[in-house]
C-alpha cells in the first residue's frame, strides 16, 4: 500500500463531517426525545451518518492506497506495456516522503517482476525476489520460490528449479501456487528440460483462451516471442515471422519489441 498525507487527509476530513452529521442528529433526537415527539428516525439518521463515517475513512484508504495504484500500474505494464514508466513511478514512491504508508503488496512486486521481464533485466528481476523475501509475510514463502524456480530454470539449473517447486506446493497446497509452479513447468521448466513441445503447446494454449481467461497483452507478448524462438529453432520460417512480426508491432516500450524490430 501507497497511502499519501493528501489522501488520509481527504478521507479522514470526508469521515468527520459524517461523524459530525451523525453527533448532530443525536443531539437532535435527544432534545425531541424530552418532548412528545419520537426520536427514533433522528437516532437512526444518526447510527447511519456514523457507520458511514467509519466506512468512508476504510473504503477511501482503500481506495487511494491500494485499488487506484494497482489499477493503474497494471495497466502500465500488462495493458500499455510501458513496464519502465512503472518501475519510475514505483522508485519515486518507495523514495517519496510523502507517503504515510509505503509498503507495496505481493501483487504489486509481481507487477514489478513483470516489469523487468519485458526490459529482460535480469538483476532487476533478481532484486524483485529479494524484495520479496524481505518484506513479504511467511504466508508468502509458496509464492516467492515459484519465482525463484523459473530463475533457477532460466539459468539451466534444472535441479535447483525443481528444489524449489517442489518446496513451494509442499509449504503451500493453494490452488493459485499450484497453476503458478504447473505454469513454470510447461515454460522455463520444460525449456530447460528440452521439452519445446510442451513450451509450444501452453503458450498455443494460452493465446488461443477467451473472455476471462484471455491473456493480457503483456503475457501475449511474451508467449509469441517464446513461440517465434522455438519455430525459429524448428526451421518453421512462415510461423516465426509471424510471431516476430507480431512483437514487433504489438511490443510496445519492451526489450522484445526492440529485439523484433532488429530482427525483421
Amino acid at each position: 500500500m501507497f497511502l499519501s498525507r493528501s489522501s488520509l487527509i481527504k478521507a479522514v476530513m470526508i469521515g468527520s463531517f459524517l461523524l459530525l452529521f451523525g453527533v448532530i442528529f443525536f443531539v437532535i433526537a435527544y432534545f425531541v426525545g424530552k418532548g412528545d415527539i419520537d426520536p427514533t428516525p433522528s437516532l437512526t439518521v444518526g447510527v447511519i451518518s456514523v457507520c458511514l463515517a467509519v466506512l468512508s475513512v476504510i473504503v477511501g484508504i482503500y481506495a487511494d492506497g491500494v485499488s487506484k495504484p494497482f489499477a493503474e500500474a497494471t495497466r502500465l505494464v500488462k495493458k500499455d506495456l510501458l513496464p519502465k514508466r512503472f518501475i519510475e513511478i514505483y522508485k519515486e514512491k518507495c523514495e517519496s516522503g510523502d507517503y504515510v504508508i509505503a509498503r507495496p503488496r505481493f501483487d504489486t512486486l509481481e507487477l514489478l517482476y513483470t516489469a523487468y521481464d519485458l526490459l529482460d533485466d535480469k538483476r532487476g528481476r533478481a532484486s524483485v525476489i529479494a524484495e520479496m523475501k524481505e518484506k513479504m509475510k511467511p504466508s508468502y514463502k509458496g509464492r516467492i520460490a515459484v519465482y525463484a524456480a523459473d530463475e533457477a530454470y532460466r539459468k539451466g539449473d534444472i535441479e535447483e528449479g525443481d528444489r524449489l517447486l517442489s518446496y513451494a506446493e509442499k509449504h503451500d497446497g493453494s490452488s493459485t501456487v499450484a497453476a503458478m509452479a504447473d505454469a513454470v513447468r510447461k515454460t522455463s521448466g520444460a525449456a530447460a528440460n528440452g521439452e519445446p513441445e510442451t513450451v509450444e503447446k501452453y503458450y498455443g494454449g494460452l493465446l488461443s483462451a477467451s473472455g476471462i481467461f484471455k491473456a493480457d497483452n503483456a503475457a501475449a507478448l511474451t508467449a509469441h516471442w517464446r513461440l517465434y524462438n522455438i519455430s525459429k529453432n524448428k526451421g518453421k520460417e512462415d510461423e516465426a515471422k509471424e510471431h516476430l512480426t507480431y512483437c514487433a508491432e504489438n511490443g510496445g516500450h519492451t526489450a522484445i519489441s526492440k529485439a523484433a524490430k532488429s530482427l525483421l
